[in-house]
């Protein structure tokens, strides 16, 4: 399932973008995406993966979560 979540400015998407695609996350931003899962009646099946940012503006993060397509509230 993707999420996409507003970031405060380019510069502070690209920094949690390479925090990903270093190996690491970012937990503020993980939080955020599974937060958003639940309020959508989703399960999460995995963490959230970091899978690029917006061109526009606002910026927004994008992720890939994995759910439970069987388990939803």
């Amino acid at each position: 399932m993707r999420v996409e979540l507003q970031a405060a400015d380019r510069a502070e998407a690209q920094k949690i973008l390479r925090k990903y695609a270093d190996g690491g996350s970012d937990r503020a931003s993980d939080d955020a995406v599974l937060d958003e899962i639940w309020r959508l009646g989703h399960t999460p099946a995995g963490n959230p993966e970091c899978v690029g940012i917006t061109n526009g503006s606002p910026t927004y993060l994008k992720f890939d979560v994995d759910v439970y397509p069987e388990l939803s509230r």
